[in-house]
């Protein structure tokens, strides 16, 4: 096959195929966080050390922007907890909770606060959820990722270079 032109093909086929595979894998990254159990800010600390710290409001506020941060467990220690960059939504007791900021590498003994950047009255609800496997996931699609493409770049090097060699040779490529 490296002889043809088919070669090619083959390449770009293997690159998609990764990259479906990463997505699929990727995707499934966030089951855990649309599956949690989520606990109210206001009841408990977080113990979320090498886990993945998700928190979650009960009212969508898109025009918006909620800032969110882990302080503690030492009194100068807050972290700013990133956005969460795709809508997740997770569902218990009757109430639906919408996924506002995932922090992946979460601490022990943290206390979660969430206030809008706009200084307003918020009354919404802020929980949170300490989920394990969502990093790992991405890891793997990532990597997944990267197989593949190396995969369909090592395929089309092979193939220039059989066709190129026959060239010389004097053969002609099929």
């Amino acid at each position: 096959m490296l002889r043809s032109p088919l070669g090619y093909l083959a390449a770009v086929l293997l690159v998609l195929v990764g990259w479906v595979a990463a997505t699929v894998i990727a995707a499934g990254a966030w089951d855990p966080i649309r599956e949690a159990n989520v606990t109210p800010v206001t009841e408990k600390k977080a113990d979320a050390a090498g886990l993945t710290l998700a928190v979650y409001t009960d009212i969508p506020q898109p025009d918006r922007t909620i800032n969110c941060f882990a302080d503690g467990p030492k009194k100068d220690q807050t972290t700013p907890i990133p956005p969460a960059k795709i809508q997740v939504t997770t569902e218990v007791d009757g109430t639906e909770w919408l996924l506002v900021a995932v922090l992946a590498e979460g601490r022990d003994g943290v206390t979660v606060k969430c206030t809008p950047r706009d200084r307003r009255v918020d009354n919404a609800s802020y929980s949170y959820a300490v989920v394990d496997g969502c990093t790992s996931r991405a890891e793997i699609a990532q990597s997944v990722a990267i197989i593949g493409l190396l995969a369909g770049i090592g395929v089309t090097a092979a193939t220039f270079w059989t066709r190129r060699k026959m060239k010389k040779e004097g053969q002609a490529p099929a």
